[in-house]
């Protein structure tokens, strides 16, 4: 048997191509990892553009003050109702800091009767993401159904009665759109509770009717505007105009009463047929009413000559 020998040459161009190889497959080995990785951070980057739950959210806290209070619909900021642009600008800015802070603890009491003691520096600012910057409230007491928000002139603060009974409804926005260069967020209102001492009491996830709430954009941020009624309704309403539609009767439905009429038509004129055949028994025994009728006249008749 000849060995075959492998020369120092030989062995070190073997060595390189394996080297090459070795590095080849390391390379497509990062390619292939690096275009993994492309893929998904373009999928999570085109699933971030379509997922506005951020902003509902965002929108939730700017307008639950006035769902609370279910304000009329209105053009222009300057036209909403004072009391209820009063009402929304306190308790929404409650709302916003038990949502976000969990508590009061932060915040100090009167000492007299423990009420909450909210600066009009922070309704102030609630206003300014709601409305605009530009926007400025007029600072003063004022009444609600069942209580009054007293005005504090030496703390400016509002004075807050220790409450579970506040607003009739809380917002969750089902969606956002542009129309006409504005900004419309869709809110369902869902009724809340006082079964519990808590502000907002979640019992309930059903809306029980929707609005539309208007935003223009200035200065780069949207303010509100506007509020009108919106094209989303309940559930239970459209299932009623739905019922109330006239529906379509099915082929086989139409050829059962075209075969009932026809079988209804049939016998009707077998029974005037039938009718027709008939004697008329009536008829039949009128003459022989008729023929009684003279005899008893002729016997009448004999009665009366024998008497004369």
């Amino acid at each position: 048997m000849t060995k075959h020998y492998i020369t120092p040459e030989e062995h070190a161009r073997l060595q390189r191509r394996r080297g090459r190889q070795a590095l080849g497959l390391l390379i497509t080995i990062l390619v292939l990892v690096g275009f993994v990785t492309v893929l998904r951070a373009g999928v999570g980057l085109v699933a971030n553009l379509f997922d506005d739950t951020a902003q509902k959210q965002e929108y939730e806290d700017k307008l639950e003050g006035l769902v609370l209070f279910d304000p009329m619909p209105f053009d222009g900021i300057e036209n909403i109702d004072d009391l209820t642009l009063r009402e929304a600008a306190v308790w929404g800015c409650i709302y916003n800091i038990q949502e976000t802070q969990g508590g009061f603890d932060n915040y100090n009491t009167d000492p007299d009767t423990e009420q909450l003691l909210l600066p009009s520096v922070e309704v102030d600012a609630y206003l300014a993401r709601l409305v605009g910057p530009s926007f400025k409230l007029t600072h003063r007491s004022f009444e609600m159904e069942d209580m009054t928000i007293e005005f504090d002139e030496s703390s400016q603060c509002y004075k807050i009665p220790v409450t579970g009974t506040v607003g009739y409804y809380r917002a969750v926005v089902t969606k956002l759109f542009k129309r006409s260069g504005q900004l419309h967020v869709t809110v369902g209102y869902i009724p809340t509770s006082s079964t519990d001492d808590s502000i907002i009491n979640q019992s309930s996830d059903t809306p029980t009717k929707y609005m539309d709430y208007l935003f223009e954009r200035q200065s780069g941020s949207w303010y509100l505007t506007g509020l009108t009624e919106s094209e989303t309704k309940p559930d239970s309403t459209a299932s009623t105009e739905a019922a109330s539609q006239p529906q379509p009767m099915a082929e086989s439905d139409v050829q059962d009463a075209i075969l009932a009429t026809a079988g209804s038509s049939e016998a009707a004129s077998d029974a005037a047929s039938d009718a027709a055949a008939e004697p008329d028994t009536q008829n039949l025994d009128e003459p022989a009413a008729d023929s009684t009728a003279a005899e008893a006249d002729a016997a009448d008749n004999g009665a009366s000559s024998t008497a004369a």
